[in-house]
């Protein structure tokens, strides 16, 4: 898995402010937006990412049922794990990785994780809007 940084100047009318285009090894571009916020209750920071699959001049790309492809992930974080990672920027770039399916080492890396990141990843998005649409083939399959 890779993904490239592409010219952002095709698709900048249509993106939303403080989204960035990556393209990924597959050939599809990814428009990725992070946000931080700080949780009401504790204080504690939480970096929030969107990602949506857009053309070529940054419009959404749609499945074959007419919805967007996108995912999001959301992480809530404490001042100690700020502090080992070495700072939020990298829990930031770390929470991107997430959702472009790119590896996230060293958070993440249990096995009781490992569907998160799978669920949180836009190529599973992209995988599943392969499959989208009404099954045509029901008399066959049951």
């Amino acid at each position: 898995m890779a993904y490239t940084k592409p010219d952002q100047t095709p698709f900048a009318a249509n993106l939303t402010d403080h989204e960035f285009v990556v393209t990924l090894d597959t050939g599809d571009n990814i428009a990725v937006r992070c946000d931080a916020t700080v949780q009401a209750n504790s204080g504690n920071p939480v970096v929030q990412v969107f990602a949506r699959v857009v053309d070529g001049t940054g419009a959404d790309r749609i499945d074959s049922v007419g919805q967007s492809i996108n995912s999001g992930f959301s992480h809530t974080s404490n001042t100690g794990e700020i502090a080992t990672l070495g700072g939020v920027a990298v829990l930031q770039k770390l929470c991107v990785m997430a959702v472009l399916g790119e590896p996230t080492s060293p958070m993440w890396g249990d096995p009781l994780h490992a569907t998160m990141l799978q669920n949180a990843s836009i190529r599973t998005n992209l995988a599943s809007a392969a499959h989208a649409g009404p099954v045509t083939n029901l008399a066959t399959i049951i």
